[in-house]
């Protein structure tokens, strides 16, 4: 068997042409206009048919009505809190540390399912949100989950830098929510 040698410098060569990006096509770069990657025509009232010309009046288009057999869905009694964003950040931070306490030798084993539990209590929040919370709670469980199955050094970093973001995130949410 017969090997060829190759210079570096043309091997490097070889890499960057096959690093080069090919010349984009309209379609992959702008699939909105002309089809694209839709395998058909999209349904009416999308946003292209809705498109009228500079001088025809503005038209809504009709309600639909409900049939006296079908309830019609409300809309949220009242909106979310201003701090959501940041108290599901800490719900599922909290799973996180359900997760990783216990495998990394934390001698209460419930102690922050417990503090979920007990923010839930605390909150009262409606059953949507409830849900939303407990499903990030289980989200931060879940995905630590996947990713550990021995206490590591990373792992034991993950809960110090947890700690550390979840007493911020409660400090802000006292602070600048709080009563």
């Amino acid at each position: 068997m017969m090997f060829m040698r190759v210079s570096t410098a043309s091997l490097l060569l070889l890499i960057a042409a096959a690093l080069l990006p090919a010349p984009a096509t309209a379609q992959g770069w702008f699939p909105w206009f002309g089809g694209g990657y839709r395998p058909s025509r999209p349904a009416p009232g999308g946003v292209f048919d809705s498109l009228r010309p500079w001088d025809a009046p503005r038209t809504k288009p009709a309600k639909k009505e409900a049939k006296p057999g079908e309830e019609t869905p409300k809309a949220s009694e009242t909106p979310p809190p201003p701090y959501e964003g940041d108290f599901s950040r800490l719900a599922e931070i909290l799973g996180a540390l359900h997760y990783l306490g216990p495998l990394c030798g934390e001698k209460e084993k419930e102690r922050w399912r417990g503090e979920m539990q007990g923010l839930l209590e605390t909150e009262q929040p409606s059953a949507d949100r409830r849900d939303r919370l407990v499903g990030s709670f289980n989200r931060g469980y879940q995905s630590y989950e996947q990713t550990y199955r021995n206490c590591t050094p990373a792992a034991d970093l993950a809960i110090h830098r947890f700690l550390d973001e979840g007493a911020r995130l409660s400090r802000d949410i006292a602070t600048r929510y709080g009563n």
